[in-house]
């Protein structure tokens, strides 16, 4: 039961510190669970993009203050610079790496909220348009009237490339190191770039939070979720590869492993099927617990792929990381079909793949 004593602990702590809103009696019993646990989050996130768009201006401000060259302030005001970009980095991560990838599984799967995954986290640029995974509907107006426009969704492709310079159209290389050369990621966010970004995030968070306050659970959303985002894993154990491992790295997911994501992401699949547990016991008990453990695997095994790429040391060969997809990809391909089983136990509809 480690599974259950451990998802009940973490969201006994997280009704500790927020007040879920009034449910109506029609709801499922443990679908307050699920929500706390999502608005929980949202509400971490939503202060994070508070303190990410207020660090905006105030790296906005200093530019200008600085003839708008973001090269200038560096060299007027290095330490408030840098500090400036550190804190926009913490700041990326609370609404990211440790907010929103921690309830992926949640948002990327209920048909109701899924879009804002495509917005905020998965949408690809238009010029990727046809990949299998839709566009990024994110259009941004600049302050001299320009425009990015459909460039891939907010935190993949814009904030975290600008914030640690893998896109070089959202930054302005700068010598930081004042060594007299400037290496490929040595830069600095552009300010007009930055703000029009921290204004949207905010916003976006805002609506997701407010969307998902409004959003009336059902077991279906549950299976849906589960159903779509578990055979997902070993999708991600790629992006770890080319963001890390690769001969030429993607420059995406630089900010933290993405081992780390894949946990938050599993986590939260695992929080949706504990709050279907009962349900299925009721029908099959022993499918009830071989599901169970298999999401104890799944987060059991990314903890050990966590501690093995910290023992290596970052330094991990393509063909290892490979090899670990593969075990995800048995492990996924193995309870998918279990948790179908329980839906149609159920005589559920679901719109999961």
């Amino acid at each position: 039961m480690a599974f259950l004593v451990r998802t009940a602990a973490f969201l006994a702590a997280v009704f500790a510190v927020i007040h879920a809103p009034a449910e109506s009696a029609g709801l499922l019993a443990g679908s307050r669970d699920v929500k706390g646990y999502l608005l929980g989050t949202l509400t971490k996130m939503e202060q994070a993009s508070n303190e990410f768009l207020a660090n905006a201006i105030a790296y906005q401000k200093l530019v200008d203050a600085n003839g708008g060259d973001s090269t200038k302030a560096f060299a007027q005001s290095p330490d408030e610079v840098m500090r400036l970009v550190a804190a926009l980095r913490e700041n990326y991560k609370a609404m990211d790496s440790f907010g929103y990838e921690t309830i992926e599984g949640i948002v990327a799967g209920v048909p109701k909220l899924s879009d804002f995954d495509v917005y905020l986290d998965a949408g690809v640029p238009k010029d990727q348009a046809g990949s299998g995974t839709p566009v990024a509907p994110v259009v941004l107006s600049l302050s001299d009237g320009s425009k990015i426009d459909r460039e891939g969704c907010l935190f993949t492709y814009l904030i975290e490339p600008m914030l640690w310079g893998s896109n070089k159209k959202l930054v302005v290389p700068v010598d930081l190191d004042h060594d007299g050369k400037i290496a490929p990621r040595e830069s600095l966010p552009r300010a007009d770039v930055l703000s029009a970004v921290a204004k949207d995030v905010r916003a976006k968070i805002h609506e997701l939070n407010e969307t998902a306050i409004a959003w009336q659970p059902s077991t279906s959303d549950y299976f849906s979720a589960i159903i779509t985002m578990t055979p997902t894993l070993s999708g991600y154990f790629d992006d770890w590869k080319e963001s890390r491992y690769a001969p030429e790295t993607s420059g995406k997911f630089s900010a933290i492993s993405r081992v780390s994501d894949m946990r938050g992401i599993m986590f939260s699949v695992a929080v949706l099927y504990s709050a279907v547990y009962t349900q299925v016991a009721a029908k099959d008990l022993a499918l009830a617990n071989s599901i169970q453990r298999g999401f104890d695997g799944i987060l059991a095994f990314i903890d050990r792929v966590d501690q093995r790429e910290k023992k290596a040391g970052a330094a991990m060969t393509p063909p290892e990381v490979d090899e670990l997809g593969e075990q995800a990809k048995q492990k996924a391909d193995k309870l998918a079909p279990q948790v179908e089983q329980a839906a149609a136990l159920l005589d559920l509809t679901t719109t999961g793949a």
